[in-house]
Formats: C-alpha cells, structure tokens, sequence
C-alpha cells in the first residue's frame, strides 16, 4: 500500500554541526548556515521530511545498487509534498516565460501557442530563474548526502532539468541516452565526475512514462567512444542507416514511441535488460553518469508525469584542456578554447576552472580545499 505521505506534518530543520534536528512546525523551514563564524538564516520551501536523509547503511545501499545496476532508488522521502506541488504549480508560468528573477533558464523546450501539446517539455538550469528550484537543487544537505554517495570531498550543481509530460500524449517520450555525453565528457577526470538526482514530483509508473534504465549498461563502452569510431565501423555493425543516424545525435528530443530506444549502441540491444523505474512522489533515483537510460510515451487519460533532475559534478573537476573527442575532426579554437553546448558557453578565457558564478559549489566536507559558494544562502532566500 502507498504511504499516506500527505498524513506527514512540515518540519522546521536546525542545522548544527552537519546534523538535522526537526521540531514540527509551517510549511516553511528555517535553515541555519554556520559559515566563517557567523550564522546565516534563510527561509525556503521545506525540502525534507521527518528523518535523517545522511544514513550510512541506507548510503552504502545506494552504493552498491549505483555500482552493480547504474540507478538506485533512494528508499526515504526526500522532497515534501508541499515542495511538490509548489514546483508543479509554477510550471505553467516558468513555460510561459515568467520567471521570478527575470533571468532566462539555458534551455527552454516548448513554447505556449507555438509548439505541439503531445510533446515531452523541457527546461534547463532554472535555479538562475526561480528560487524555489534553486532552494531545492542547492541546497546544502542534499550536496552533503551526494557527497557521501559519491565519496566526493565537494559538490557542485551542473545543470537541473525540469521535464513534464501531459496526459494522454503518444509522443511524450524522451529518447534513450547517457548523461556523460552532454556532462561528463566537457570535464576532467572523466571517471566518477557526475551524478543525476532525479526528483519525482508525481507519481510515475509505466502507464505516465515512467524512467526506463538498460541495467548494467554504465559498464559497457561509452559512446564518446563510439563516436570517435563511427567511420571505421560498418552499417551491418551498428543496424539499419536510420540507426546510425540517430545513434550519433542522441535524439533526446526526437524520438516517438516506435524508436525511442534507438540511442542505445546496436551491439547491446539483442540481450539488454530494460527496467520500468516506478517512482513515488518526493522520491528520487540516483543513476550513473553512463548509465542508458529514456522513458516512453505518458498514456495515463488524467495523470501527468513532471520531474525535477539535478546533475551534480565533483567539486574539483576542470574543463578539457580542448574539449574535442575526435582528433581527426580537430576544431579551430576560439580564444576560450574548443568547447561545447551549454557547458562550454561558461568556459572563461585562459583558465580551465570552473565558475563559481555558473558551477557553485553545493557542499563542500571539512576535508575539502573549498567551501559551499558564500552567495548561495543569500540568493534562494524568498
């Protein structure tokens, strides 16, 4: 039987020394930041429910799935459904282009009276356009509990995504892909530097297109590596020539209920083991930076199927020193070097650190060479 999470009281959190302590009281939390000897209060949607979300076994059991599957269901609430219904009832505004800090999220997929109503929507980096999202993304226990799954010392936010499927939309699908093609691959060291969050705000089953995952396929070859390798492998090797074609985009947005899975490589889709993902709301799944993963159309007649996904990125990594996969189709480099869709447009000039301005850092441990970005706290106050 599901939970009766609606039966759960709002918590207010006082944070201490790392460690939550809850005391019930509004719809809104009061965290406090002890940074350079002084305390720092702000207000924001509350993020958490009753419990402790640092648990050490419930950790290392996000570990081993993580390591042996790719994803990991994390088995506590994390979001509240006040943080739920606060974020799906700004949706309609954020697609309409009305955004709090009058700041344009970096990618905006769907637009009111212009594009198809049977398509899956989408938007990036909306923590720069409304602080209720960015109270949620940025928020620091969630870095720290990134950080403990992860074994990072620091914690920053790559990107976050909001993704809304309607009801009832055949086409509503996103199509099978890694996330180390569009992240991972900008930065360096390439191995365990990214991480996927992705928040349910509703409740996903099969039925509403729910996230599929091809199990186990974070260990098979990346395709940054098949893509520099493209010419030298035939058409019998990869599939049919459509095939090849959308196994080289990675038709994120392109794809329709008939080849969605078209992304994953030819070579592993005769004995691949695909799992329906089915999520609660305020529940997350963790998944590998490698891991294939897509969902397919929403056919529920009533419910829609909305989520928010937060990538986190180790705290160290630096941009490739000339971010070209391939050699053989080297680029002429800009003055800020040969970068890439959205992560390179913050590429600074002569310097391959990241910014805190666009990456800031979320959490960072004592044991860290930084700290949480110092405007963080100030910036998602309400």
């Amino acid at each position: 039987m599901k939970p009766d999470y609606a039966a759960r009281p709002a918590f207010n959190f006082l944070r201490f020394n790392g460690f939550l302590r809850a005391t019930h009281s509004s719809n809104v939390m009061i965290l406090s930041s002890h940074r350079m000897g002084r305390w720092r209060m702000y207000s924001t949607i509350v993020p958490y429910t009753q419990g402790q979300i640092h648990s050490g076994d419930t950790c290392k059991q996000v570990q081993h799935k993580l390591r042996k599957e790719g994803f990991a269901i994390y088995p506590e609430r994390i979001l509240s459904r006040e943080a739920c219904d606060t974020v799906k009832k700004k949706m309609p505004d954020l697609f309409a282009g009305i955004f709090e800090t009058g700041v344009y999220p970096d990618e905006w997929h769907w637009r009111d009276h212009i594009s198809r109503n049977d398509v899956t929507r989408e938007m990036c980096n909306t923590w720069k356009s409304d602080r209720t999202i960015a109270s949620i993304v940025l928020n620091e226990d969630l870095g720290k509990l990134v950080s403990t799954i992860m074994g990072w010392d620091s914690v920053r936010i790559g990107q976050d995504d909001l993704i809304w499927k309607p009801p009832n939309q055949n086409s509503t699908v996103v199509g099978f892909h890694q996330d180390s093609a569009y992240i991972s691959n900008n930065f360096v060291p390439y191995e365990n530097n990214s991480v996927t969050v992705w928040f349910a705000l509703d409740d996903a089953n099969h039925e509403n297109g729910c996230v599929e995952y091809a199990v186990g396929s974070h260990l098979w070859k990346t395709i940054s590596k098949y893509e520099t390798e493209l010419e030298a492998l035939n058409v019998e090797t990869l599939g049919s020539p459509s095939d090849s074609a959308q196994f080289q985009t990675g038709a994120f947005h392109s794809s329709d209920s008939t080849n969605y899975r078209q992304g994953i490589p030819p070579k592993y889709r005769k004995n691949m083991v695909l799992k329906n993902t089915s999520v609660f709301e305020g529940h997350v799944i963790f998944h590998h930076q490698d891991v294939w993963h897509g969902s397919g159309p929403n056919l529920s007649q009533t419910r829609h199927r909305r989520a928010l996904v937060a990538h986190y990125l180790r705290g160290d990594i630096k941009f490739k020193a000339d971010n070209i996969d391939n050699p053989n189709q080297a680029i002429k480099a800009t003055p800020w070097g040969s970068t890439k869709y959205i992560y390179g447009r913050y590429k600074l000039f002569q310097t391959n650190d990241l910014d805190e301005s666009f990456f800031p850092i979320v959490y960072a441990a004592h044991s860290a060479n930084t700290e949480r970005t110092e405007w963080l706290d100030e910036y998602i106050q309400l």
